[in-house]
């Protein structure tokens, strides 16, 4: 490719004009384009998208597949008002190339649009037309709007469960739909997929890939991405959500890298510690190929940050939606998995104090500076500020990616609530002073934890609780504690913990900045809409979690997983096969008549107060009608996969409305 056609197309992003003629970039008619061959080898095999809506444009997407010797292949687009694309209707019919430097994908931004309008879209090789695509512009900014209608989704696993929710979505009646990452999952799993997804989605096989110690593959070059939004993009029930409404869309881990922060990786301890340009700029090249955001792609920059996709959506006076990128700008985590071997104590499970003091400690050595500890990075905290504080609609939403809730357990208080439980459910006449002899033990077990050893410890405080009950020395020695005893985890495990670094508790301090801004200027009525965690949430976001008396600023709404594995799975699994947590099982779960009983809810509700709703094994989505006077959530929970065959509609197994009044900081669940 030489110099000129580099910078004539190293943008990607074609350009027409609704009255009809092209500009920018990339468009047809220029006199020095190369012979493009036969449009009749081709064919539309992924389906049509748009996205990005604004009050006078939205962005189209179509790809075509077929082969002419890596030749440009003319793809026309034809907008409307109508559905049938009469003649006189069309206000776009314009030729467009489908380039193989960018995967045969186009990406036309249609300008000229009428605000709040509905439209219809269509690509043709020759007289062949695509699926008939349906998108609706934004109310122009300011204009009243009575209601939106939207849904937020996120972790859209191929290799987990089923898309049978993408389904029910396309039934609704959207204005769009917002995806707040994990659009793909870049490892593709080893070994037997038997009973975990639909067998209608088949084992994906990567062109190169790296393969881990598990059997298990990640995508490591542009082809392998691209490899696998193909594959996600056949679906046909994707392909439908993606024709019904325009979707606004921004990444999170998976489209890289599990866990990822810039380009680093961190499949083992030390990954991380290496930069994977390379990669990284793979996969954002790939994002930008397949999703319709009105964002640019500077492939002559060098850098992994040659992409910005934060971004900010106005619709009428009633909402303000900005999109965040929390991964490519994010600091490494507080404390490295270098540090710690392992994910635990780095990532999950991390004591709270000693990730508070690393992170000041940090802030410290850095002249009081968040850059070091920072999600957003410094230039996007201050975009977002600048975007949230000026806003002038009634809602302010907030596309988030990772929850803004404090997600903490009290192992030490959890502990002795399961064994005060336990000597109550072994002896009954104790019964009246369970709340007592938990609260002795909690006393003894930190005792413990200070000294740093189960050794010698006395029970002074339990002895003297359960004297009440004529329980003596010798009673003690030979009932009571070898009861406790067996229920005791590792020393190290008597502390508070944070469950997820890798979410916003592991950018506290932060968060309290971005708290703080929204106190002390007034900004109110500000919801995030987030992800990630494979559990439905919802709840307060506080100016500081650890403080006295917290103050609620703003709500936080979190949707599983649509196809995931779910957050209970994953903890039930670290309960069962790693022996230093076996103590806690109980507080994940338990099974009663070889049914599981869901414990983990309630551990997090217990030590977390600000959340308002958990169901942590749940996959689903999330459907949002706003209104001036409140935002109405309703939480739906899929059925599961049975058998390797989705479920018949309708596939939500249940619902939650959770209702949020304009004017307050708070959920009420319904």
């Amino acid at each position: 490719m030489d110099r000129r056609q580099f910078l004539k197309w190293g943008s990607f992003m074609t350009v027409t004009i609704a009255t009809g003629g092209l500009t920018a970039c990339g468009g047809g008619g220029d006199d020095d384009e190369p012979d493009t061959g036969n449009p009749e080898n081709f064919n539309f095999v992924h389906g049509v998208a748009s996205g990005d809506p604004k009050p006078d444009s939205v962005v189209v997407w179509t790809r075509v597949e077929g082969n002419n010797g890596k030749r440009p292949v003319v793809v026309r687009l034809q907008v409307s008002t109508q559905q049938d694309f009469p003649p006189q209707s069309l206000l776009v019919n314009e030729p467009l190339m489908a380039r193989p430097e960018w995967d045969y994908t186009i990406r036309n931004k249609v300008t000229g649009l009428t605000a709040g309008t509905r439209y219809y879209y269509r690509f043709l090789l020759g007289n062949r037309p695509s699926t008939v695509g349906r998108t609706r512009t934004a109310a122009a900014a300011g204009t009243p709007l009575s209601q939106l209608r939207f849904a937020f989704v996120s972790c859209q696993d191929w290799n987990a469960n089923h898309w049978a929710g993408m389904e029910e979505l396309v039934q609704q009646d959207l204005d769009f739909i917002v995806h707040v990452g994990d659009y793909i999952y870049e490892a593709v799993p080893g070994g037997s997929r038997a009973g975990l997804v639909e067998d209608r989605h088949a084992a994906l096989q990567l062109p190169n890939g790296t393969v881990l110690p598990d059997g298990s593959a990640y995508a490591t070059t542009l082809d392998d991405y691209r490899y696998l939004y193909r594959s996600y993009r056949s679906d046909t029930r994707l392909q439908a959500l993606h024709a019904a409404f325009p979707m606004i869309a921004i990444w999170d881990d998976h489209e890289f890298s599990d866990n990822c922060w810039q380009d680093r990786q961190t499949y083992d301890s030390d990954d991380d510690l290496t930069p994977r340009t390379a990669r990284r700029r793979a996969a954002s090249q790939a994002w930008f190929e397949y999703l319709p955001a009105d964002v640019s792609l500077d492939t002559s920059n060098p850098s992994f940050q040659n992409i910005q996709i934060y971004r900010a959506f106005t619709f009428g006076n009633l909402a303000t939606l900005l999109m965040t990128d929390e991964r490519l700008y994010r600091a490494d985590h507080v404390i490295p998995e270098e540090s710690t071997g392992r994910a635990v104590g780095s990532l999950y499970f991390v004591p709270a104090a000693t990730l508070a003091a690393t992170e000041a400690q940090k802030i410290s050595e850095a002249g009081n500076a968040l850059t070091p500890v920072s999600m957003l990075g410094d230039a996007q905290r201050a975009w977002w500020q600048d975007r949230v504080g000026g806003a002038n609609t009634t809602w302010k939403l907030w596309g988030n990616q990772l929850s803004l809730l404090r997600m903490q357990v009290d192992i030490t208080k959890a502990v002795a609530d399961l064994i005060a439980r336990a000597l109550v459910q072994a002896n009954s006449a104790l019964s009246s002073l369970q709340s007592a002899i938990a609260s002795a033990l909690e006393s003894d077990l930190a005792a413990a934890r200070a000294a740093g050893t189960y050794a010698n410890l006395a029970y002074t405080a339990l002895r003297n609780v359960l004297s009440q009950a004529g329980i003596d020395a010798t009673a003690f020695d030979a009932n009571i504690r070898p009861l406790i005893e067996s229920q005791l985890p590792a020393i190290a495990l008597l502390d508070r913990f944070i469950l997820n670094a890798d979410q916003w508790d592991g950018y506290n301090a932060e968060r309290k900045n971005l708290m703080a801004f929204l106190k002390a200027n007034g900004v109110r009525n500000v919801v995030a809409l987030s992800g990630d965690i494979h559990g439905f949430f919802s709840g307060q976001v506080m100016d500081d979690y650890d403080a006295a008396s917290p103050t609620p600023v703003m709500v936080d709404l979190v949707t599983a997983g649509l196809s995931s594995n779910t957050l209970l799975s994953s903890f039930r699994s670290i309960v069962d096969n790693d022996q230093a947590f076996a103590a806690l099982r109980e507080l994940v779960y338990s099974e009663v008549g070889g049914v599981l009983v869901n414990a983990f809810d309630n551990t997090l509700r217990a030590f977390n107060s600000w959340i308002r709703h958990a169901d942590t094994n749940a996959e689903g989505y999330a459907l949002v009608t706003l209104t001036p006077d409140k935002l109405s959530c309703t939480f739906h929970t899929l059925k599961s996969v049975s058998g390797g065959v989705a479920p018949a509609l309708p596939a939500t197994a249940s619902t939650r409305v959770l209702e949020v009044a304009a004017g307050t900081a708070d959920v009420n669940v319904l």
